[in-house]
C-alpha cells in the first residue's frame, strides 16, 4: 500500500557483511514523522551505550524528512545521526540543498548503516535499488571531486551526492558531511563516523512519485506558505543579497549580538573598522548570485569569486558563522583569506565551526606563550594572520605535524598541552563550543542546554532588538518551545532560517508551526492536531536527552557554560562587563527543568514525565540503569 508523502521504505547497510535489505518506514512515521525522529528512535533503541564512536558497531543514520520532495517550501533538509566522537551522546548534524529530494526520489526515506567496510565505498541509490561500488579511486579526492566523479562514473550530472573529504577520511573529529559541495551536515563529527566505516560517499537518482493523501487540501496550504512568504519584506533582500548580506550588514544588531567570539572569546565586540572590512554589504563585490536548495523559492547561500590573486577560489558559500570562524575567532579582517578558508573546510569536509574553535584556542596558546613556532611547525599563530589559519586548515584535516595535535577538539588538545590551557578551551560536553554566550541570554541558554552540545540550531532563540538581549524574559519557555519547534522542522525536513519568514514570535507558541503542521496533515494525511504534534518534537528531545543520560550520564554538572564564559566579562563596546550570573542561571535551569518535567535537581527525566509522553519503555532503559528520577 502507498504510504502519502513518503518513500515507504527504510534501507538497512551492514558494511562489513556488505549486506542491504529494507524495511518498511510506517513501522515508525506513525510516531516520529521523519527524518531525526525516526533517526533518534532507531538509534536509541538499538545502539549499546558501550559502544564507541568509531567503532563499527556505531550506527550511522541518513533521514529524510517526511515533506522534502514536495511542492512544500523551504523542505530539503536531510538530518544525520550516530554517536557524537567527541563525548559518546547524541551526534547529530543536518544539511539542505537537494540530495534529500533525490534520495526520496530514489526510493528511500532514512537509511541505517552499520559495520566497517574493509575497502572504501560509496552507496549507490536508483530508483528504489542500492549497492555498494568501490571508491577506492575516490579516496583521497576532496568532496568537490568526489561529486564530479561520481556524476561522471555514472554519466549524470543530476545524480546528487552526499560525502566526506580528507578531513573524514583521516578521522578529524571536526570532520563533517558534506553535500552539494556547499550544504555541510557539521557538528559531532558526523565526517569522522563515515570515515571510519570506509564510507566515502552516498549518491543518489531516481524517479519514484510520492503520493499525496488530500490533494486539494495540499495545494491550499502550499499556495498560503508562499502567500505568506511573498509578504515578508525580507524575501526580497535575501533573494539579492543572501542571509548574511541581509542580516549582517555594517551596524547590524547580529554584530553588537555577542554570538561571534573574539580572539577565542577573550571579548565579544569587535573594531568597527574590521567590521566593515568583512560585513554582508561591503563584500558584495566577491558575491555574484544567490542560490537556493530544493524547494526553496527564496534562496540565501551566495556564489562567491574571488578571480586573482593568492586567495583565488570560486564557489558556493559563506554564512553568518563563517565570520565567527574565519574573522572574529583568530581577528581576521582580510575579506579574502576568509571566504578562501570557508571554501577550503567545504572541499577538505571540514566543519569550519569546530575547527575554528581549537585552531584560535591554539593562537591564544601561542598568544600566552605555551606554545612556540618549534610546536606550531614554523607557523607564527599571531591574532590576524590569516596565511596561518588557512595553512592550518589543511594541516587539521591532513593530521599533518601540528594539525594532528589539533585534531581529536579544543578538550584534547588542551588536556595534553596543559599550563592554564584548559581554562580558554570552549567546548561544551566535550565538543568545541561555536558560539558567544555573554550577550544575548535566549541564544546562550538554548545553546548551553542544547542535547547536541553547545549547538545552536536546536532550542537557542534571540531577539534581533539590541534593548531585548541581555532579557531573561522567557527565556526557559522560549528555549523550551523552540526544542519542540525545531524536532518537527528536522522530522519534515523543514529549514529552520528560511522558515523565519513564515513566523517570528518574541514568545514563541505552538501556533508558530501551524504552517508546517498544515502542509505535512494535507500530504500524510497524520492528523495529530498542533498540538500533537508539539507532542512529538517533546518525544524526540526527551529521547535524544534520555540518549546523553544513558551513553553519558550527563546531569544538570552538564548544563554550564564554559569556564571563561563564567568568569571572564565582556570587555569592551556596548555591553561591556557583560557576564553569565551563577545565581540567575540556576533559577534559570530549575525553570526550564519544571517545563520539561525533569528533576530540578539533578536535571534527570522522571519516570511521570516519559510516561507522559507515552515512553515508557525509554524510562524502563533509564530505571535499570539507576537514571531516572
Amino acid at each position: 500500500m502507498t504510504h502519502s508523502g513518503y518513500a515507504g521504505k527504510i534501507l538497512r547497510v551492514d558494511l562489513t557483511e556488505g549486506r542491504l535489505w529494507t524495511e518498511p518506514t510506517k513501522k515508525y512515521s506513525n510516531d516520529w514523522i521523519g527524518g531525526r525522529g525516526i533517526n533518534d528512535w532507531i538509534l536509541f533503541n538499538e545502539l549499546r551505550p558501550e559502544t564507541g564512536p568509531l567503532d563499527p558497531e556505531n550506527m550511522l543514520l541518513f533521514g529524510v524528512g517526511s515533506l522534502v520532495g514536495t511542492l512544500s517550501p523551504f523542505c530539503c533538509r536531510v538530518s544525520v545521526d550516530t554517536k557524537n566522537v567527541f563525548n559518546g551522546g547524541v551526534g547529530s548534524a543536518n544539511c539542505g540543498g537537494h540530495f534529500g529530494a533525490e534520495m526520496k526520489y530514489a526510493g528511500y526515506d532514512n537509511l541505517v548503516i552499520t559495520g566497517r567496510s574493509p575497502e572504501p565505498v560509496y552507496l549507490w541509490l536508483n530508483d528504489g535499488e542500492a549497492e555498494l561500488r568501490d571508491a577506492e579511486k575516490l579516496w583521497g579526492t576532496t568532496t568537490w571531486d568526489t561529486e564530479r566523479s561520481i556524476r561522471q562514473m555514472h554519466g549524470d550530472n543530476e545524480v546528487r551526492v552526499i560525502g566526506i573529504g580528507q578531513a573524514g577520511e583521516n578521522l578529524v573529529k571536526s570532520a563533517c558531511i558534506m553535500s552539494d559541495r556547499a550544504k555541510a551536515a557539521g557538528g559531532s563529527g558526523v565526517g569522522a563516523v563515515m570515515g571510519s566505516k570506509n564510507l566515502k560517499a552516498v549518491a543518489a537518482r531516481g524517479s519514484q512519485p510520492i503520493s499525496v493523501a488530500h490533494p486539494e487540501r495540499f495545494i491550499d496550504a502550499v499556495d498560503e506558505v508562499r502567500a505568506k512568504i511573498e509578504t515578508f519584506p525580507k524575501a526580497k533582500l535575501y533573494r539579492e543579497d543572501g542571509y548574511y548580506g541581509v542580516e549582517s550588514y555594517y551596524g547590524s544588531p547580529a554584530w553588537e549580538a555577542g554570538f561571534r567570539p573574539v580572539r577565542n572569546g577573550q571579548d565579544d565586540y569587535w573594531d568597527p573598522e574590521k567590521i566593515k572590512r568583512v560585513a554582508g554589504d561591503t563584500i558584495k563585490p566577491y558575491r555574484k548570485k544567490i542560490l537556493a536548495c530544493y524547494g526553496c523559492p527564496v534562496g540565501c547561500m551566495p556564489w562567491m569569486k574571488i578571480p586573482d590573486g593568492p586567495y583565488e577560489v570560486e564557489g558556493e558559500g559563506w554564512w553568518n558563522n563563517s565570520s565567527n570562524s574565519f574573522c572574529t575567532r583568530v581577528d581576521v579582517d582580510n575579506p579574502e583569506a576568509a571566504i578562501k578558508a570557508h571554501l577550503r573546510t567545504n572541499q577538505l569536509g571540514l566543519d569550519g565551526d569546530n575547527a575554528s574553535v581549537v585552531i584560535a584556542w591554539a593562537f591564544e596558546a601561542y598568544e600566552k606563550g605555551l606554545l612556540t613556532v618549534k610546536d606550531t611547525d614554523g607557523l607564527e599563530l599571531t591574532w590576524g594572520n590569516h596565511d596561518a589559519m588557512l595553512t592550518l586548515i589543511d594541516k587539521l584535516a591532513y593530521r599533518e605535524g601540528f594539525g594532528d595535535f589539533l585534531a581529536d577538539g579544543v578538550k584534547a588538545a588542551a588536556e595534553k598541552l596543559g599550563g592554564g590551557s584548559e581554562d580558554y578551551a570552549l567546548h561544551i560536553r566535550g565538543q568545541d563550543a561555536v558560539d558567544g554566550i555573554r550577550i544575548s541570554k535566549g541564544w546562550g541558554f538554548g545553546v548551553v542546554t542544547s542535547q547536541a552540545h553547545g549547538r545552536h540550531l536546536r532550542g537557542a532563540v534571540h531577539s534581533f532588538s539590541p534593548d531585548k538581549f541581555l532579557s531573561w524574559d522567557d527565556v526557559p519557555y522560549n528555549v523550551h518551545m523552540q526544542e519542540q519547534f525545531k524536532a518537527i522542522l528536522d522530522s519534515t525536513g523543514t529549514c529552520l532560517y528560511n522558515n523565519g519568514l513564515l513566523s517570528w514570535e518574541t514568545r514563541i507558541e505552538p501556533s508558530s508551526s501551524r504552517y508546517i503542521v498544515e502542509l505535512n496533515v494535507a500530504l500524510t494525511g497524520m492528523d495529530y492536531g498542533v498540538d500533537g504534534y508539539m507532542k512529538i518534537g517533546r518525544r524526540i528531545h526527551n529521547l535524544e536527552k534520555a540518549f546523553n543520560t544513558l551513553h553519558c550520564g550527563f546531569t544538570r554538572k552538564d548544563d554550564y557554560p564554559p569556564k571563561r564564559y563564567w568568569e571572564e566579562p565582556v570587555k569592551s563596546g556596548p555591553y561591556k562587563g557583560e557576564h553569565l550570573d551563577h545565581e540567575t542561571w540556576d533559577r534559570m535551569l530549575e525553570q526550564y527543568y519544571e517545563l520539561h518535567g525533569w528533576d530540578p535537581e539533578t536535571g534527570l527525566q522522571t519516570r511521570e514525565g516519559l510516561e507522559e509522553l507515552g515512553l515508557g519503555s525509554v524510562a524502563d532503559k533509564l530505571r535499570a540503569a539507576g537514571l531516572v528520577s
